[in-house]
């Protein structure tokens, strides 16, 4: 089943153009570790690990504020899936939808 994604390209949408010219789709939150071996299926479990990580580096953010930074991440490493589609602002008003291939 295809699913659709809303995708903020850096803050404000710094990146944009970077991410449009290169065809690719990128997410950091501080979490300076190789995910590969902690991406479990359920989102759930990646939050629980990473809340606790990303809020001892962004101790002004809210449990809720870090869940969500940590879910887009799970999303963007493990979430996306061939066929999803992404819809991403280019910080001047205009949306552009991608495929994830």
């Amino acid at each position: 089943m295809k699913k659709y994604y809303r995708v903020m390209l850096g803050k404000k949408s710094i990146f944009a153009e970077q991410c449009f010219a290169g065809n690719f789709i990128g997410a950091d939150i501080g979490i300076n570790e190789d995910l590969t071996p902690s991406l479990p299926e359920a989102w759930r479990e990646f939050n629980g690990k990473f809340i606790p990580v990303f809020l001892k580096k962004n101790p002004d953010f809210s449990k809720i504020g870090a869940g969500l930074a940590c879910g887009f991440l799970w999303t963007v490493a493990k979430g996306l899936k061939k066929g999803d589609l992404v819809l991403c602002p280019d910080g001047s008003g205009i949306y552009h939808v991608a495929e994830i291939t």
